[in-house]
């Protein structure tokens, strides 16, 4: 993203800065205790240094976002993470990395090169990549865990598809992160139908990726979060 765009995105989000004017306790802890977080968590070193061994458009995320991702698993400690489109695998190795006891998942589909993303995934004990038509991997995978406690649809065209899919799997602790909310108008208007659908619970839009809980014992709000610090 060139840098007058990304300038352009931080000056429409300012006032959405950390926590600024958010008055749930829940949404103000996720704020200041994960998403803004700045602690060297003891993996970072490590992760760098596999980031800076890949192509940089083998990259899904700028590295905020993959910390990010590490940050929310080491949080909400989910017993098993779900990724549905891989990349070259960075991203899983951080959420692997933020709980190691947790069993991690990624399922590349078509549209991911398994060879690259299993030279990765492979120095992750707790990590596994399942190659496959994405449909079908991830009907076998959540016959095999029917509660999904952490799932990340990150590069895949299926991802209305995946979402619906997961909804009857998920329960209160559930964590849903969506890549790329805002790359197309198709997107940003399934995002918008997502935040607005009953059957979600507080959302948050982080711009380069939407986080979507499903705790209804929470007032079913809406964030927007400048997520560019």
């Amino acid at each position: 993203m060139n840098f007058l765009k990304r300038l352009y995105i931080w000056c429409r989000r300012f006032r959405h800065r950390r926590g600024y004017g958010v008055h749930s306790p829940f949404a103000y802890g996720l704020l200041t205790d994960v998403v803004y977080e700045q602690l060297p968590y003891y993996a970072y070193d490590e992760l760098k240094a596999v980031r800076r061994s890949l192509p940089r458009k083998a990259v899904l995320y700028p590295e905020r976002v993959d910390r990010l991702l590490f940050r929310l698993v080491n949080c909400f400690y989910p017993q098993s993470v779900l990724e549905v489109g891989t990349g070259a695998g960075l991203s899983l190795c951080y959420m692997a990395a933020g709980r190691v006891s947790a069993r991690c998942v990624s399922l590349p589909g078509e549209e991911a090169s398994g060879v690259v993303a299993a030279e990765h995934i492979d120095l992750c004990e707790n990590a596994t990549l399942v190659p496959g038509p994405l449909m079908e991997t991830l009907c076998t995978e959540l016959a095999l865990e029917p509660k999904v406690d952490f799932l990340h649809i990150a590069h895949t065209g299926n991802y209305a598809q995946v979402f619906e899919k997961f909804l009857p799997h998920a329960t209160e602790k559930s964590l849903v992160v969506i890549g790329g909310i805002h790359e197309t108008r198709a997107k940003r208007e399934w995002w918008s139908r997502v935040v607005a659908d009953e059957r979600t619970g507080v959302t948050f839009d982080l711009y380069d990726v939407g986080l979507v809980f499903f705790d209804h014992t929470k007032n079913k709000q809406h964030y927007v979060v400048n997520f560019w610090e």
